[in-house]
């Protein structure tokens, strides 16, 4: 069973923004594989690229944006899939994003197009929940700057409660003074979230 970790940047930024993450993660952790791809549209901003547009957002259009976005979105990650020879249905994949990377992320958690068994979600929104979610057995993380002043913490708290009605279990980790950036203490949250959620854990137990 393959292992791999989908890297989703924030809006205005590129692959190569999380790269290093998936990099870190890559030489750290046994057989695991990374991507990190562009979002598929380039942003409005001038730099670049973003998963769907920010121009004019309101809380009445971004589920709009997000539904928009969806068929561009699964386009890019089926080319990614089949780059790296993973089974959609049946390998595990761990969703990683950054700010509206995260939104994407959780969405795509949702929506349950391929076989993912967890979410790590920096400095990001949740933008709209089904009443009743897809059986999953996924866990997710989300990990917040209490300074953060471009998506407010409490959004990952109404988050984590969304997800905990759904039945998805949900950790939070709200970092004081933090901005609108991944701290090094957050990398240290996910590596064991991944190392968790693949199950190398169980692996050292065994030992």
């Amino acid at each position: 069973m393959k292992k791999l970790v989908i890297l989703l940047h924030g809006y205005g930024s590129d692959g190569n923004d999380l790269k290093g993450l998936g990099e870190f993660w890559a030489g750290a952790l046994p057989g695991l594989r990374y991507a990190s791809p562009n979002a598929p549209e380039p942003c409005e901003a001038g730099m670049g690229y973003q998963w769907f547009s920010f121009a004019d957002i309101t809380p009445q259009n971004i589920k709009q944006r997000l539904t928009y976005a969806r068929e561009a979105i699964d386009a890019v990650l089926s080319t990614l899939l089949q780059q790296h020879d993973i089974d959609a249905a049946h390998d595990q994949i761990v969703l990683v994003g950054f700010s509206q990377g995260t939104m994407i992320a959780l969405d795509l958690l949702l929506r349950r197009h391929f076989n993912v068994i967890g979410v790590v979600g920096f400095s990001g929104r949740l933008i709209e929940a089904p009443t009743k979610a897809a059986t999953t057995a996924a866990e997710v993380l989300l990990i917040h700057g209490e300074a953060d002043e471009v998506v407010p913490a409490q959004e990952t708290l109404t988050a984590q409660a969304t997800l905990n009605q759904l039945g998805i279990p949900c950790q939070v980790m709200i970092e004081p003074e933090l901005v609108h950036t991944i701290s090094a203490a957050g990398v240290e949250a996910a590596t064991q979230f991944l190392i968790e959620r693949f199950g190398w854990e169980d692996e050292e137990d065994e030992e």
